[in-house]
């Protein structure tokens, strides 16, 4: 079993980085029009390498990696201007999309008692910014003009059971993120959950009539009528019906948790359950707006799954300390554009070295415990990968049996009482 999974890891590594694959990206997208040193294939894995193995600063950097990996002496000018050409992103765009499509494999689970268990996907959205250097402003306009005046948000539907990124779209900073939500026709059958910026009453109206579920945070200015009213306990509040919410604010203090069936009249009208509760750090209350059918999900699970988002917050972090997202020292819009586009085309390949470990040696890991050790594997890796199938699936082998012994989640334990694993959660692949 173990020699034919690792078969079916490099054949999946092959789909991704094949030198076929990449040679037609290039040629789609008008980045490679004659082969020379510095070929699709080379250019990518070269990249994938830099970006995945240790702190980047300049292109310099990559160019020294490009020769130490493929044994050549490509000059600085030559090197760089491979990277400037405005064919660029898009290629590093389409094969991380290639890449997301390739690797990415259910990997999560619900026990079969959950509630959960029945959404074939759950999607956490959100977006992370940075600033880039000044002089892209005109590209790339920030929303603080003053701090920042160049800065790029990435917007970004992770799906929680594949730990995967199932959308990605790089904006400037300036663009509102309302513009980036994932369409509700394809929340059929799924559950979404979203921050304050995404609680849009039309929008959520519209995920529930394609049979999807929803909880996102709202903020505290919102103001619907209370028509029904449950403390903790399951006792109903009975002088609460018919209120509007924020004549109960400081009632809702002294209860510290409620569940409440609210309405939004007027142009936007909405029908929706209200989970609020105190936040004890931040000292205020909490509000989450799901349609989760009360018989079947608890206040207690609502708050619980919410809480689950925060892995697409995690994927974020992986991305910024052990990818290189960061920004580069260069005025070259299209430059700038495509190394992000090949930082998260590290993180990717990563993450799915971290699933495939579990798949082989039936192990927890750890995806940031894998981003932060696969520093000298990924030489290894991309130098087999320029040679036979059998080279390849040999430094697979050596790469993930590493990986399985030092980078193991620290706290399992800990995950079964407050963690991921609360509501169920476990791995398809990792023994219990």
């Amino acid at each position: 079993m173990e020699q034919q999974q690792i078969t079916n890891i490099t054949k999946q590594m092959k789909q991704a980085l094949s030198e076929q694959v990449l040679l037609k990206l290039g040629e789609e997208t008008g980045q490679c029009r004659r082969q020379r040193k510095v070929t699709p294939m080379r250019l990518a894995l070269s990249l994938l390498q830099s970006m995945g193995s240790g702190r980047v600063e300049t292109i310099a950097d990559l160019r020294r990696d490009f020769n130490r990996l493929h044994g050549e002496e490509v000059q600085y000018k030559p090197f760089h201007n491979q990277l400037a050409k405005r064919s660029f992103p898009d290629f590093m765009r389409k094969l991380c999309a290639n890449l997301m499509n390739t690797l990415a494999d259910k990997v999560l689970g619900f026990k079969a008692d959950s509630p959960f268990a029945r959404f074939r996907a759950i999607y956490l959205h959100d977006g992370s910014s940075f600033a880039l250097k000044d002089s892209l402003q005109k590209s790339f306009p920030g929303r603080f003009t003053k701090i920042s005046p160049a800065a790029v948000e990435l917007h970004v539907t992770m799906e929680l059971l594949s730990e995967m990124p199932d959308t990605i779209s790089l904006a400037a900073d300036s663009e509102s993120e309302v513009h980036f939500v994932p369409q509700a026709s394809d929340m059929k059958g799924a559950l979404f959950m979203g921050d304050r910026m995404f609680c849009i009453k039309s929008y959520l109206a519209d995920i529930e009539q394609q049979g999807g579920c929803y909880i996102v945070r709202a903020k505290g200015s919102l103001n619907p009528t209370v028509r029904h009213a449950w403390r903790e306990d399951g006792s109903e509040i009975m002088h609460w019906r018919d209120r509007p919410l924020k004549s109960l604010r400081k009632a809702m203090v002294r209860e510290k948790a409620v569940d409440l069936d609210v309405r939004w009249a007027g142009t936007q009208e909405l029908d929706a359950r209200l989970i609020v509760t105190w936040d004890k750090e931040n000292k205020r209350l909490r509000y989450l707006v799901s349609n989760l059918p009360r018989a079947d999900f608890s206040l207690e699970q609502v708050g619980d799954a919410y809480r689950l988002r925060w892995q697409v917050e995690l994927l974020f972090k992986e991305w910024k300390s052990y990818a290189n997202l960061h920004a580069f020292d260069t005025s070259n819009a299209s430059l700038a554009e495509g190394l992000i586009w090949a930082s998260i085309c590290a993180a990717i390949l990563k993450r799915f070295l971290a699933h495939a470990t579990e798949r082989v040696f039936r192990v927890a890991i750890s995806t940031r415990n894998v981003a932060m050790s696969v520093r000298g594997l990924l030489f290894e890796l991309f130098d087999a990968m320029m040679g036979s199938t059998r080279r390849l699936k040999i430094a697979l082998t050596d790469a993930l049996a590493f990986l399985a012994s030092n980078a193991q989640r620290s706290h399992p334990k800990r995950d079964q009482l407050c963690g991921r694993a609360k509501l169920g959660l476990r791995s398809e692949y990792a023994a219990a």
